[in-house]
């Protein structure tokens, strides 16, 4: 379903200048973490439907939608601080993502949102954490087990 732009995020695409910065909201989730991370790429925290999003250094880069690539999401986040990186580098699994953009002044009004991604992959240095994120690994999935043969199947050769 394509996502419904409001008519205060229209105005502000379509003006020559900007005063209402379009933010994007990030939340990683796993059981093993005390809490779900919230970031938000801002230089104030955000209150957005009652949940508080820290400000933090990050980027992200959203997939071409044309049809015939991957669809997958690049993430970076600022590491100096050394601040998520006891959690994220204990889980051996799937990591729970989700991207929600708002505009500064309408927090509670997503305009745009990606859910169901995870963590494909994840690199680390002192100064920055870097995540590719897939919205679903379809080319992966595996489907039935049976062998399209004439002996299994007479009708289809």
């Amino acid at each position: 379903m394509p996502n419904q732009l409001s008519p205060q995020l229209l105005a502000q695409l379509y003006a020559q200048e900007s005063n209402d910065p379009f933010l994007t909201l990030v939340t990683l989730s796993h059981p093993s973490f005390p809490q779900d991370i919230r970031l938000v790429n801002n230089q104030v925290d955000i209150v957005s439907r009652g949940d508080t999003y820290l400000a933090f250094p990050i980027s992200i880069k959203l997939p071409m939608d044309d049809g015939e690539s991957a669809r997958e999401v690049s993430l970076e986040m600022d590491n100096v601080g050394l601040t998520f990186i006891d959690e994220l580098r204990t889980v051996t699994d799937l990591i729970d993502v989700k991207l929600e953009m708002v505009l500064a002044s309408l927090p509670n009004d997503v305009q745009m949102s990606f859910e169901d991604l995870k963590i494909s992959s994840l690199s680390y240095n002192k100064t920055k954490i870097s995540a590719r994120l897939f919205l679903d690994n379809f080319l992966n999935t595996e489907l039935t087990s049976e062998q399209y043969t004439p002996k299994n199947f007479r009708g289809l050769f």
